[in-house]
């Protein structure tokens, strides 16, 4: 959508003090069209009745590259019931991560970025992660998952469901995802990012961020965890 046909794309998304209302609204547009789907369902169904939170996930079939996700979640500034606007994409073998950044940057929509892919948030759930760099490869988080109870099975034959054992298998681990998450900032090449204090956004390049997941970020506007 223009700058142009969306009068609101470039207003923040947050209301001002004078208009508050009982319900947040969050969109979060996702790249992929499987596994993110799922686990943003789970999280509806099981963790926000009693939030005051409306979250509408918005995914395409085949999934959608960094840039059509900032660009679909966008398509929503216009409504004035929403509070925040949310891209949820990976590394993966994806170009044009930094232009997607730039213009979510530009348009306030907020970023839920993982590297190598969102499939290192569900890992996290169990275990800390430091193999080193990835490149946008998932083999070794996958071979670290499928250790794990529920997950025995997941990338095989396509399998990347995030249902019944594999939910349940999750329940309860927010917080200690969120944790070695955090930790991982630690061994970015970016002296100034740390657990404490995240990614430098101006001086760390998210293609640096390897590995890195900031899904919990998401949480936190969600109110599953603390910040």
């Amino acid at each position: 959508m223009s700058r142009r046909s969306n009068p609101h794309a470039d207003k923040p998304l947050h209301k001002t003090k004078g208009a508050s209302r009982e319900h947040r609204v969050i969109y979060v547009a996702v790249e992929g069209e499987r596994t993110e789907v799922d686990y943003l369902t789970y999280l509806k169904k099981d963790l926000l009745d009693s939030k005051r939170i409306t979250l509408h996930v918005l995914a395409k079939r085949n999934g959608m590259k960094p840039l059509e996700a900032v660009d679909y979640v966008l398509a929503q500034a216009e409504d004035p019931r929403r509070d925040e606007l949310w891209a949820m994409f990976d590394r993966d073998q994806h170009e044009g991560i930094p232009q997607a950044f730039d213009k979510a940057s530009a348009k306030n929509v907020k970023i839920a970025y993982s590297s190598p892919s969102f499939d290192l948030w569900l890992l996290l759930h169990f275990t800390g992660f430091n193999s080193g760099r990835q490149s946008g490869s998932s083999t070794i988080v996958h071979e670290q998952l499928r250790r794990q109870r529920g997950f025995e099975t997941f990338d095989i034959r396509g399998d990347k469901s995030v249902r019944g054992e594999r939910v349940e298998a999750l329940r309860d681990k927010h917080e200690i995802a969120a944790r070695n998450a955090k930790k991982l900032a630690n061994d970015c090449p970016t002296t100034t990012c740390s657990d404490q204090a995240g990614h430098d956004d101006d001086h760390c390049p998210p293609l640096r961020r390897d590995p890195c997941t900031d899904v919990w970020q998401l949480l936190v506007s969600l109110k599953i965890i603390d910040a």
